[in-house]
């Protein structure tokens, strides 16, 4: 009883902590903070329409296969189930969900730690992935990242734990699956993460155990074949927009000065041990690293995304330099420095946090709700941004001509340059797409220079205006 005691207080002083985080938002404010929730909550919509595979709303009007995975909106659609027994709203749902997959994260990271460097090592782990500024600036959104954030620590535990107990080898195959039914760029860091791991095992110890990852593998591919043929039938997006590459000299901006001080020491620490959980953790960081600066030329999986994913190594490698250091000296110096790194490294995360925004204000959002009640029935399409779709698409239920996750797409980029066309003044695009309406706010006036002037020069009726933006509307199919 004593034991479950002492595990269960670290787990609660991180769900507290990350509850503190989150939550105040969820009250704060009335929309979710990030662009694509708003794309996530229209598929679960669709998933409650019966629409499980197809898009109806984005690539307007025809629509599209939907090749998102799905295990993200299953989890909301089941979220919202719930909650809406109590009158809670799909977009309510969306607002908390951040406050419970954060400290899931945190708790997750916890159990890998825990089980190979003690609670104390794992409490700060969990404490550094809560406030390291990226790791955060994911926590408060809800998305399918957050959720494969969840499984990643999980997957790693139980594959270090398959090394001897083959039972767990199943388990790691079956969260591995389910990461890849969540999110692909995950899975592309978990993976390679531990393949990673059984070369760096096979030069430090001369054994790779390969018949364990043959298993892991097989596991995994065999629950996950269904989307694998989804994918295969329908095509996995061929020109995903290159996302940046952040310098070098970024990163501590972004994984947190005194986290990232540490975490150098910590790693050169930790290669000097080189026992398998070692290894595994730091295949995680190196992977995630290498992911960042996009070396593989061609290759461009968003790089800069992947500094999310080096935050939770980054945590630990941080926490373990601490404890190396400090771990001949007296108890009472020992505390005094672990309580006065956590406080001086709480500031950044709370000045953040009383920062951020939602990506759509009362104004916009009032924009697309009057396009929702006063739209004209038919086949027709919205144009707006990339940004601004997902979000029009949800709130006004119509039709976009790109939509959520557009270089998700085949045809993505022709859209995209039609649509910019369009903003130039070309208004003959209207007819390829059946567009009657077009939405002017900030996102568009800065994506597409004098779309005001080309939109306020022509003879298209302004349907509706605020400050921040207008909606047009198009009475022919047709415009010279």
């Amino acid at each position: 009883m004593k034991k479950i005691k002492y595990f269960l207080i670290p787990i609660i002083l991180i769900v507290i902590l990350a509850f503190c985080l989150t939550y105040p938002l969820y009250s704060r404010f009335p929309y979710p903070l990030s662009w694509d929730i708003w794309y996530h909550m229209r598929i679960v919509e669709n998933f409650s329409s019966g629409f499980f595979t197809f898009d109806p709303v984005s690539f307007g009007p025809e629509g599209r296969i939907h090749t998102y995975p799905p295990l993200f909106h299953i989890l909301l659609l089941g979220l919202y189930k719930l909650l809406n027994l109590i009158g809670l709203s799909l977009v309510d749902s969306a607002r908390i969900m951040p406050a419970i997959l954060f400290p899931l994260s945190a708790a997750s990271m916890f159990f890998l730690v825990n089980r190979f460097y003690g609670k104390e090592m794992a409490l700060l782990s969990s404490f550094f992935v809560l406030i390291i500024p990226v790791s955060l600036d994911r926590g408060i959104i809800a998305s399918p990242q957050s959720l494969a954030l969840v499984l990643m620590p999980l997957g790693f535990l139980t594959y270090l734990m398959g090394l001897n107990d083959r039972k767990y080898l199943y388990i790691s195959g079956i969260i591995s699956s389910g990461i890849f039914y969540t999110h692909g760029l995950s899975f592309i860091v978990f993976y390679i993460s531990i393949v990673l791991f059984i070369a760096l095992l096979y030069l430090a110890k001369r054994e790779a155990k390969i018949k364990n990852f043959y298993i892991f593998t097989l596991i995994t591919v065999i629950i996950s074949f269904p989307w694998i043929i989804q994918l295969l039938n329908y095509g996995i997006a061929s020109n995903i927009p290159y996302g940046g590459l952040f310098k070098l000299s970024f990163y501590p901006v972004k994984l947190g000065y005194i986290t990232m001080a540490l975490a150098l020491p910590g790693l050169a620490l930790l290669i000097l041990r080189k026992k398998e959980e070692d290894l595994m953790l730091i295949s995680w960081g190196v992977i995630a690293f290498i992911l960042s600066r996009n070396y593989i030329p061609g290759l461009d999986l968003l790089p800069f995304r992947f500094i999310e994913f080096l935050a939770y190594p980054i945590a630990f490698y941080s926490s373990f330099a601490i404890f190396e250091f400090v771990k001949d000296k007296k108890r009472e110096v020992f505390v005094a420095a672990i309580v006065g790194i956590m406080i001086i490294s709480c500031f950044p995360a709370a000045e953040y946090v009383s920062k951020v925004r939602p990506m759509v204000g009362n104004e916009e959002y009032s924009a697309f709700s009057y396009l929702n009640n006063n739209s004209i029935e038919g086949n027709f399409t919205v144009a707006s941004s990339w940004f601004t779709s997902p979000i029009i698409g949800k709130v006004s239920g119509l039709k976009n001509v790109e939509g959520g996750y557009a270089s998700g797409s085949w045809d993505y980029i022709k859209r995209s340059q039609d649509v910019t066309s369009l903003y130039s003044g070309n208004f003959t695009i209207t007819e390829i797409y059946n567009i009657k309406y077009i939405y002017l706010g900030p996102r568009e006036i800065s994506e597409f220079k004098n779309s005001e002037n080309h939109l306020n020069d022509s003879s298209i009726d302004k349907l509706y205006n605020s400050d921040k933006s207008s909606m047009y509307i198009f009475w022919s199919s047709y415009y010279e």
